[in-house]
């Protein structure tokens, strides 16, 4: 039975391509993502080089970059398409949970970290988390990124500041990202719907004036230095 991602908003397939060397991998990958009814695989490619060569990729809305590529890497790939008018949102593949790597590819602009040893149904929850909150974050890399904010230097006083314009229910939703990353995990820890966390989400984007979870949890972080 094909494996499937539940409805989300969006009227038509998000149409995803990926960049993977192994042949088996991408052959695996390329697979699911065919039996995936809220995908549109445009194509998988071998190399960046490859991708790059081939128009097609300007039509991706979302792009699996495997980070260890041959030749031109993942990370070069991410900072040559973050230059781009209307960039893909991408998702790394790798097999290594090294901070450094995940940093790295987090500030090259992707938006998501999948490792190639989760399985079926991992995946396809760190597909429909892309798909329907435009990042996946799983609680490991949350935490991760937590860590390493409180050792940066602190914010300007401006974001700071605005955590105390949220409400209580706010701010019990950007504690629970902290903690759960996916807006599944956050709204069933916190009772509410899925669309209600993504209301409240946007909410918190608007008053802490960023644009991601990354971000947010950035200022989070930032609370415990001052």
């Amino acid at each position: 039975m094909p494996s499937t991602v539940p409805h989300s908003s969006r009227k038509s397939p998000q149409r995803t391509a990926l960049v993977e060397d192994d042949p088996v991998y991408r052959a695996y990958l390329s697979g699911l993502l065919k039996n995936t009814p809220e995908v549109e695989l445009v194509h998988a490619w071998e190399s960046a080089e490859a991708m790059l060569a081939d128009t097609r990729f300007l039509l991706v809305e979302l792009l699996f970059i495997d980070l260890e590529l041959p030749g031109i890497s993942g990370l070069e790939l991410l900072s040559r398409l973050s230059k781009l008018q209307n960039p893909p949102r991408c998702v790394v593949l790798t097999s290594s949970l090294e901070p450094e790597h995940v940093f790295s590819a987090i500030r090259g602009g992707a938006s998501g970290y999948v490792v190639k040893t989760l399985d079926t149904q991992a995946f396809l929850e760190n597909l429909r988390q892309v798909i329907q909150d435009g990042v996946s974050l799983s609680p490991f890399i949350a935490r991760m990124l937590i860590d390493e904010f409180r050792h940066a230097p602190p914010q300007p006083g401006g974001r700071h500041l605005a955590l105390k314009t949220l409400t209580a229910r706010e701010r019990q939703v950007l504690d629970s990202m902290a903690r759960h990353g996916s807006a599944k995990g956050m709204g069933e820890a916190l009772g509410l719907s899925h669309e209600t966390v993504r209301v409240h989400m946007k909410k918190i984007y608007q008053k802490l004036h960023v644009k991601s979870k990354s971000e947010a949890l950035a200022v989070l972080a930032q609370e415990t230095q001052s």
